[in-house]
């Protein structure tokens, strides 16, 4: 892995400038009747856009670390990076292509006194055009590309670094076994090869790994021919489910939860009542996507807790949402969003990522926006936006499992110089677009990864840290900006070293970039190397 004083970081004294955000009912304005609006804030000054380029830009205040990159070694005995062309071996023992943020898991302290960490990686892509020299797709090497990454970190030099074949590193792909178990189980069968496609993730608070499975059928077309099985009809059910398993344990099986509901998932968020059952919230990836909830029958000690459980779909209430219980029988559950819409949910603008604050204090949402949408309500407040919002939840007394949350707009996206919707926090330096992962830091700052999906735009995505707490709520400061055609995939914290660690995906993937033409050749920006998704540590003075 090179050094990270051998990629190029620059600073900018002058940051993004305006800012998107209004703020909730408790930061200073009501919002009672549905399709209000909070008042406009006195607009910031207007500064210009930061343009994407080639290289990424680090806020003042920041160090950028180079973690891990598309080709790395990860398993023991994995050979050296060469993408012309990439072969199985490369891509079942490399680090993949694409990566999500999931999170980082504290193993027991070792003899030796080495601070080490587990991290977690949803790998939910790998497009021919950008992976393969001509585009020319190998759907055997594919499949070994996407799924699911576990890394062993340990600190040291004053730094954290990858620990190649360390204990708990392993990949999870299409080829992986997993068990099935729950309501549908029955119906589907218990085992199934292959973690498809997921694109979001979380640590539970029990100490479990939840990977949401996301859209499997483009995939099980691409893989059909692999000879693994994914032509046959039958399998498509054993997919988009909730995966589980135990990343401290490199011998665990992954199991497949069906009482969580079938849906493609773009964001979960994991807590605990009081007497200790778990609650899981997950969105619905689509411009129109559903907020679902499930509250477990038993306590997270019981290592079936997530077979058996309410799941229920949130419906807009006034100015919050009331949980809609679904039947729980198999239909439910295997056609989760047809029940959801059935019985009422309340469909949000490209519903995303979702962060809960200790003691369930708060429930954040990010929505990607929505241009389609012509009829408002309380939480989706503009019509034919496509910047996006977030939204805040309140848990009466931190009751996850309570009917109904009170909830506001926390921050209106867009640049409030072009957007008369999108309001500004005066003192902010920094304005977002379409929110897709959110994750807290321990200290009131809510951090917002944006992703916009492809489309061209004159801004770059990055990493912006919105305050939730204290006299500065509702300020958005900027920490990163990732190169051109790159997405953020979210954040993870790691408050004793003062590291944030950051996945910055798919650099250079322009609509009309390919492997041979990218938009940038990021991080190493040499001629022979293909642009990386790179896993990057922040790190304060």
């Amino acid at each position: 892995m090179a050094a990270a004083s051998s990629l190029p970081v620059r600073r900018r004294a002058a940051l993004l400038g305006g800012l998107a955000g209004a703020v909730s009912a408790r930061f200073g304005w009501a919002q009672s009747a549905l399709g209000g609006m909070p008042p406009a804030a006195a607009p910031a000054p207007s500064l210009p856009a930061q343009a994407p380029k080639p290289d990424d830009t680090v806020a003042a205040g920041f160090s950028r670390l180079v973690i891990a990159r598309w080709g790395d070694p990860l398993l023991p005995g994995a050979p050296a990076f060469d993408p012309h062309p990439l072969t199985a071996g490369q891509a079942q023992t490399q680090f993949p292509y694409d990566a999500v943020m999931v999170g980082l898991i504290a193993p027991p302290p070792s003899d030796d006194g080495i601070a080490r960490r587990i991290a977690v990686f949803a790998n939910p892509d790998a497009p021919a055009r950008l992976v393969f020299p001509g585009g020319v797709d190998e759907p055997a090497v594919a499949g070994l590309l996407q799924g699911a990454a576990v890394m062993n970190l340990q600190f040291v030099g004053g730094r954290w670094a990858v620990t190649e074949g360390g204990y708990q590193t392993r990949r999870l792909d299409d080829g992986t076994l997993c068990q099935i178990s729950g309501p549908v189980a029955a119906s589907i069968g218990s085992t199934v090869q292959g973690v498809i496609a997921p694109a979001a993730g979380c640590i539970a608070p029990w100490g479990r790994v939840l990977l949401g499975e996301g859209d499997a059928t483009p995939w099980m077309r691409r893989l059909a021919g692999t000879g693994l099985g994914y032509g046959d009809p039958a399998e498509g059910p054993r997919f988009g489910w909730m995966v589980e398993f135990d990343a401290a344990d490199p011998g665990s099986i992954p199991v497949k939860r069906t009482a969580l509901g079938r849906f493609p998932r773009a964001g979960v968020a994991a807590g605990q009542t009081a007497d200790g059952r778990p609650v899981l919230f997950m969105t619905q990836d689509d411009p129109a996507g559903l907020l679902f909830r499930f509250v477990a029958a038993t306590a997270a000690t019981d290592g079936t807790a997530l077979d058996s459980g309410t799941l229920s779909v949130a419906q807009t209430t006034g100015a919050g949402v009331t949980w809609i219980d679904l039947a729980g029988d198999i239909p439910s559950l295997a056609a989760s969003v047809a029940a959801g819409r059935a019985a009422g949910g309340t469909a949000f603008d490209a519903p995303g990522g979702l962060a809960l604050a200790p003691q369930g204090a708060a429930l954040y949402l990010a929505c990607g926006g929505n241009p389609a949408r012509t009829a408002t309500d309380a939480l989706n407040p503009r019509a034919g936006n496509d910047a996006g919002h977030i939204i805040s939840f309140t848990p009466p007394g931190g009751d996850l499992a309570a009917r109904h949350f009170p909830a506001a707009i926390l921050a209106l996206a867009g640049d409030p110089a072009t957007d008369p919707t999108a309001s500004a926090v005066a003192g902010s330096d920094a304005w977002f677009t379409k929110p897709r992962w959110l994750d807290l830091d321990g200290q009131g700052g809510l951090w917002v990864s944006t992703d916009q999906r492809g489309r061209v735009s004159a801004t770059a995505d990055g990493l912006f840290i919105l305050q939730t707490v204290g006299p500065s709520i509702g300020l958005i400061t900027l920490a990163y900006l990732a190169p051109v055609g790159a997405a953020m995939g979210g954040v993870a914290f790691e408050p004793g070293s003062h590291t944030r660690f950051a996945a910055v995906r798919h650099p250079g993937a322009t609509p009309g970039a390919s492997f041979d033409a990218p938009a940038t050749r990021w991080p190493t920006l040499r001629a022979d190397m293909p642009p990386q998704t790179t896993v990057i540590g922040l790190v304060t003075a």
